[in-house]
């Protein structure tokens, strides 16, 4: 079967929180629906927008959360609210892939074969859409063609260990019915963790990795025997789960959802997979997971200052300041700063340097659990 004869189904996997932009992003309007990139869209709208020429707008999936269904639904997005996913409960990145695959096997009436999927994260930054529009094309002609996995790799700038690797064999695939596409696809020797600073520069050094975008293009069929044999527990309630969801019996299905381990769509399955290709990629990406992407994915003036709202600047080279416009009229001013974060709104302010940035979250889990002591005391 050729890739014509495939429906292309679009995931966009929008279930996080982002807690490392704590106090902008909140349990209720986490990240992926905040305005973090140079347009004025959320990042979620602006990943609607570039998945629109890859994948037709009727076939376009949200996965997210229970808590973030509603506000994602409500967030003024071009997709029927029944195109807006709740996965049960949160199983990582595995469990969310699980549950829309069965999804898909079990409601849209398409069999493993007739579906491929292209799966990409709510909350990247893109800096050339149609560029990433023409090599995701070639992502999909793989997955259909070869019948690979087959992930998205970012040629990497600076040593950082805030990303997973991925490491590819210097070794073009041809593509049938794609000419060019060698230039791009590589076979994939291992997937690495996020590496310490001295790995992280032994790998870019040797010019053999890549950042691991995690994006993901599989025809469905390619995948569940690919997680047959990584993760056969996996792929077992996979199957049942769309069984049961294909029988219209969705408690049966979010039981059995219930039992999938917590674990990372890369560890269960990527790098124990047989068969996985990767495309480095030409376009300009970025992760935008914590403050210091922010600003470097932001447009900074003459003095390498990322803003937002109306803060005042006076000295300050390199930072990042964000000032909520509804503040409660508050007025930011920030004097003499080099390379810090400063974020202000109703519910806090952050100041960090823009090195610690990574660290952000451990101040979320902090107030968690000041609250929860706040509240055992007061019971």
């Amino acid at each position: 079967m050729d890739g014509a004869d495939t429906a292309r189904i679009g995931v966009i996997m929008a279930g996080g929180v982002g807690e490392r932009f704590w106090p902008v992003s909140r349990p209720d309007r986490p990240k992926q629906l905040l305005p973090l990139g140079p347009s004025s869209r959320t990042l979620l709208e602006d990943t609607v927008h570039r998945m629109g020429g890859l994948v037709p707008r009727d076939r376009l999936l949200v996965v997210t959360s229970r808590l973030l269904q509603g506000p994602v639904i409500t967030a003024g997005l071009p997709i029927p609210d029944e195109q807006v996913i709740a996965e049960p409960a949160k199983r990582n990145t595995m469990g969310a892939i699980a549950w829309v695959t069965a999804k898909v096997l079990g409601e849209m009436g398409l069999a493993a074969e007739e579906a491929t999927l292209a799966i990409i994260p709510a909350d990247q930054y893109v800096g050339d859409v149609e560029t990433f529009r023409r090599e995701l094309g070639i992502a999909l002609a793989a997955a259909e063609e070869l019948d690979a996995l087959v992930t998205v790799g970012i040629e990497p700038t600076r040593p950082e260990t805030g990303f997973g690797y991925i490491e590819a064999r210097d070794e073009p695939v041809p593509v049938p019915g794609h000419p060019g596409a060698e230039r791009l696809l590589r076979p994939v020797v291992r997937f690495r963790e996020k590496p310490n600073q001295e790995t992280a520069e032994e790998f870019v050094s040797s010019g053999r990795f890549l950042w691991n975008a995690g994006m993901f293009f599989w025809r469905v069929s390619t995948f569940m025997s690919e997680l047959e044999y990584a993760s056969p527990e996996v792929a077992g309630l996979v199957r049942q789960m769309a069984s049961a969801l294909a029988a219209g019996n969705e408690p049966e299905a979010e039981r059995l959802f219930a039992q999938l381990p917590d674990l990372s769509v890369d560890y269960a399955l990527m790098e124990r997979a047989r068969r996985v290709l990767v495309v480095r990629a030409d376009f300009p990406w970025d992760d935008v997971g914590a403050w210091d992407a922010w600003r470097r994915v932001g447009d900074c003036n003459d003095d390498g200052n990322s803003v937002h709202g109306r803060p005042l600047l006076i000295d300050c080279e390199d930072c990042a300041v964000y000032a909520e416009p509804d503040n409660n009229g508050m007025q930011v001013a920030v004097i003499g700063m080099r390379d810090v974060i400063v974020a202000a709104t109703p519910e806090g302010v952050l100041v960090a340097p823009l090195d610690r940035a990574q660290d952000v979250r451990d101040v979320v889990k902090a107030l968690q659990n000041e609250q929860a002591q706040r509240g055992g005391s007061e019971g």
